[in-house]
């Protein structure tokens, strides 16, 4: 067993306090993980572990895919999406089995039912632990209110907006919406009201938050009620992100939206 120095594992606990309390993000500018003092370069990070530990997802296998040739049904805004004929380097990282750290602005503007930071810790950790499917983390920023920006303002920084009832960009004031061109994702409260049937405890919040993000990175509609990108919260959802949206996500976050190639272990 590796022995952590005195003042490491202090600052290690301290840091798991703050998490609890919903303040480690604004500490440390992420949910995901918070490194340990003193760990060397190859040991994995100090992670929240505010599920259960039977709560884990492994990379999917896109070696033999070429981001060039990926599926068209499967992207939405397609003709906002990176091509590899001017993005080859891209394309290449995007390829790669690195992990992709985006960091993510959270803001809540007027919920009813979303206003702390610790109400949200469990469905984040939820979201990055089934992203590691597709190598990417989350790095959850929470703002202040009065930083929320205009919808046609910082579109390629992804941004997340708990509201009461904001409507999408056509009027309707939908359960949850992802938006490519604004990169932007919503959660009105009225997605609470939906029946909470799962088996997953964090599934309710868990998956929308998830879902959304997919559609922000560059992800249609599935008709496979296994996969994370079909619609509703059907009992039967698995969670499932499949190769080729993996790759699609992969260079959305890397093209767009800031991402960048992280070697850091993931949390287990």
């Amino acid at each position: 067993m590796k022995l952590i120095p005195m003042h490491g594992h202090l600052l290690i606990q301290c840091t798991r306090f703050l998490r609890f309390a919903g303040l480690a993000a604004l500490l440390a500018g992420t949910t995901g993980y918070v490194a340990a003092a003193n760990a060397d370069s190859t040991s994995p990070p100090e992670c929240s572990h505010l599920l259960p530990p039977e709560y884990q997802w492994q990379p999917q296998d896109w070696s033999t895919l070429h981001a060039a040739s990926l599926p068209r049904e499967l992207r939405i805004f397609a003709n906002q999406q990176p091509g590899c004929e001017a993005n080859a380097t891209l394309c290449a990282a995007a390829e790669s089995n690195t992990l992709i750290g985006v960091n993510v602005d959270v803001y809540f503007k007027d919920s009813a039912i979303w206003t702390k930071p610790e109400q949200l810790l469990p469905y984040m950790e939820l979201v990055n632990r089934y992203y590691q499917q597709a190598r990417i983390v989350f790095h959850f920023r929470f703002r202040p209110a009065t930083e929320i920006p205009a919808w046609t303002d910082h579109i390629n920084q992804l941004s997340v907006i708990f509201s009461a009832a904001m409507p999408n960009p056509a009027g309707t004031v939908a359960d949850a919406f992802g938006n490519l061109p604004a990169g932007k994702a919503v959660f009105n409260d009225v997605l609470m009201n939906r029946p909470d049937r799962h088996v997953n405890r964090y599934f309710a919040m868990g998956k929308p938050l998830g879902h959304e993000l997919g559609h922000v990175l560059g992800l249609a509609h599935t008709q496979d009620r296994a996969l994370l990108m079909t619609q509703g919260t059907a009992p039967q959802n698995a969670l499932v992100i499949t190769p080729e949206q993996a790759l699609i996500m992969r260079m959305m976050a890397l093209q767009r939206f800031g991402g960048v190639l992280d070697p850091i272990s993931v949390c287990k």
